[in-house]
This record gives C-alpha cells, sequence and structure tokens, in this order.
C-alpha cells in the first residue's frame, strides 16, 4: 500500500517536473530570440554616489524576463549622461535648459530622439524659429541618472550642469525622489552594494542643512569591479541569465502578498501615503537652495511636480507649490497632465517597466515648454 502510494507520488512529481521543464525552455527559447539584459551602465561617483558610464554604447530592454516593452540601444557622452557632447561654452545665441532629474529623465526606456529633453529642444526651437530674431536656438541637456535623490540634484549641478551655464534649469520631483535624499543605502539600482553607504545625504540640524558624504564609497568600488570581473567577464552587458519560472514564482508571491488586507492603522486602503514631514523639510530646503543658486547664475528654476501621478497625496504638491510662489521659482503641475492623459485613454508608461514612454516624454516636455514659453 505504502509502496504504491509512492509511486504514484514520484510519478506525478515526475509529470510536473517535466510540464516545469517543457515550460522553462519554451519561455528560454522566447527569451533568447527577445533578449533582455544585465547591464552595468552605472559606476561609482565620488561626488555624486554614481553615475553614467561614460561614452558606453549598450542596449537596454528593461528588467523583465525578455524584451516584452522595448529594446533600445543606448549612448553616453563624456560626462556619463545620457546627451549628446556639448561645449561648456554656448555659441553665440544659443540658450541651455538643464533637466535634472532620475530615471525618468534619464529615459533610457526610449529612443534618444523620444525622451522629454530632445522632445522639448525641437519644440523650443520650432517656436522660437517663428520669432522674428535669428538669434533664437535652444540645447536642452539631460543630467537624470537612474535611482537620484533631490539631494543628487543639487550636487549634480554644483559639479556639472553649472559650468554649461544654462538659462532653465529643470528638475523632476515626486515623493520617491525625497525619499531617496535620506537613504544612504541604495536598492534598486546595485544588487551586490545594498548595504553600503554609497548615496550622499543631506540633513537638517537646527535649521541648517548639512551634507554627508558616501561612507562606504571605496568598498562600493572594489565591489563593482569585482562584479565585471568575475561575472561580467570584463564587459559592463550580458544576456540576462535566470530560471524563468522561479522568476514568475517570485512575481506571484509579491502579487498574493500585495493583494493581503491592510492593517486597520495604515491609514486605509488606496490612501495615498504621506511623506515624512522631517524628509520634506530637507527636501525643501535643497530645492530653496538650488534655487538660490540657479538665480544667482542668472538662470530661472522650473520645478516639475509629478508627485501625484507617482501616487503621493496633495500634501507634497502644495508644499511645492508654496515654496515655488515665495522664492519665485516657476511650478509646473505636469503630474495633471499626464494624469488627464491617463483619463482619456492614453497610456503614459510602459506595461512591465514602470517608466514613461513616448507618450509620456512627450506629455512631459510638452508641460515643460507651456512653462518657458507662457
Amino acid at each position: 500500500m505504502v509502496s504504491t502510494v509512492l509511486k504514484i507520488i514520484a510519478v506525478n512529481f515526475l509529470v510536473f517536473l517535466g510540464l516545469v521543464l517543457g515550460l522553462e525552455g519554451t519561455l528560454q527559447l522566447v527569451a533568447t530570440i527577445h533578449p533582455s539584459y544585465d547591464v552595468l551602465f552605472l559606476q561609482p561617483d565620488r561626488g555624486l554616489g554614481w553615475k553614467q558610464v561614460p561614452n558606453l554604447e549598450w542596449t537596454w530592454a528593461g528588467s523583465y524576463w525578455y524584451a516584452a516593452d522595448f529594446s533600445v540601444p543606448v549612448k553616453t557622452n563624456s560626462l556619463g549622461f545620457r546627451d549628446l557632447p556639448r561645449t561648456i561654452r554656448a555659441l553665440e545665441g544659443v540658450k541651455r535648459v538643464a533637466v535634472l532629474g532620475d530615471s525618468f529623465i534619464e529615459a533610457v526606456q526610449v529612443p534618444f530622439e523620444s525622451t522629454a529633453t530632445q522632445q522639448l529642444e525641437r519644440k523650443l526651437n520650432a517656436v522660437t524659429h517663428h520669432d522674428s530674431s535669428p538669434r533664437s536656438h535652444w540645447e536642452v541637456m539631460n543630467f537624470g541618472i537612474s535611482n537620484y535623490g533631490v539631494g543628487q540634484y543639487l550636487l549634480t549641478w554644483q559639479q556639472y550642469a553649472r559650468e554649461y551655464k544654462p538659462d532653465v534649469v529643470a528638475i523632476f520631483v515626486a515623493g520617491l525622489h525625497m525619499e531617496r535624499t535620506v537613504q544612504r543605502y541604495e536598492q534598486g539600482a546595485f544588487s551586490s552594494a545594498t548595504k553600503m553607504w554609497i548615496r550622499p545625504t543631506f540633513e537638517l540640524r537646527n535649521g541648517e542643512l548639512l551634507f554627508s558624504p558616501a561612507r562606504d564609497f571605496d568598498e562600493f568600488v572594489r565591489t563593482q569591479q569585482m562584479l565585471i570581473a568575475k561575472q561580467f567577464d570584463g564587459l559592463n552587458s550580458r544576456p540576462k541569465r535566470q530560471w524563468i519560472t522561479l522568476y514568475f514564482a517570485q512575481r506571484l508571491r509579491e502579487e498574493l502578498r500585495r493583494r493581503l488586507p491592510r492593517d486597520a492603522n495604515d491609514g486605509g486602503a488606496g490612501k495615498p501615503p504621506e511623506l515624512d514631514a522631517g524628509v520634506l523639510a530637507v527636501n525643501l530646503s535643497i530645492i530653496k537652495e538650488l534655487g538660490r543658486s540657479v538665480t544667482s547664475a542668472g538662470a530661472t528654476l522650473i520645478v516639475l511636480d509629478v508627485s501625484q501621478y507617482l501616487g503621493d497625496s496633495p500634501t507634497i504638491s502644495n508644499a511645492l507649490r508654496r515654496l515655488c510662489s515665495e522664492n519665485e521659482f516657476r511650478y509646473v503641475a505636469a503630474y495633471e497632465d499626464l494624469m488627464a492623459a491617463n483619463g482619456r485613454g492614453t497610456a503614459t508608461r510602459w506595461k512591465h517597466d514602470g517608466h514613461l514612454n513616448e507618450a509620456g516624454n512627450e506629455i512631459l516636455a510638452d508641460s515643460m515648454l507651456r512653462a518657458m514659453t507662457q
């Protein structure tokens, strides 16, 4: 009796194993035809924490198990930003916009010409070319880097963007960028360095804005060098290696956990989370400091508020609007344009990746254009 039961269990297990292996083989074939990649396109930077590897050419197909949404060739300039090569000194008659942000501005999910910065550049020049002045021409520079916080925007301005003497500086802001400002550890971009203090951070102490450099920077450098040498064979990119059925099992577990009933004390299901008041205060101080520096350099600061589009409560929008009013910065409720497009049935983000698609990038460009031309 026991022997019969064991045989039935063994047969069923072998059948199940065969189905899993067959499914895995089919999925691996799909992944081979439409490959996704593991790419080390970010490298340590002592001043900023990290930025893109300079002069690197690579293909990005997202973090999904195959290239479900896009497969985009990417190239960085000599500084390590996804932008054209720029001379420090602009040609006569050229005006410049510097856009600071995270991966939404970096926009490696769309071709370079479809990024919000490049679309804005074309739109500005199309507007000014109708002007009677032959001197009007715009360059829009992309200083977006994956997983940056508002604090890193200020550092990018101080170390890189300011040198190019832009006429306009725009920053891309939501709650997640504010939270990153005070987070020493980066969970998303560097799986090998999740327990290292690699992000320069800011805090408010007795009303004074204080800066702390990344403590584990040298260890971060060694870890990344070892990762490239041992797992990437000295390169920065490789086709993604994974058991796809295990990937789906993990995703299923995460989805089930997400669907579990919330605690009665968590603010209620569906209610946007509130940003910690202390974190908000630090970021408002940073934006104010950035605005002062931008203004003293003869430029205009534009704050692109996308907080409610990314699921934040109106508290952040209200605070940003008030800050801009008090300091004569330009406030743009970019979240309204993006959410209105979604309401009309226009998809603005990729299904599997979550970043802006071409339509989303164009809407963001239009928001900036309206702020600059009205």
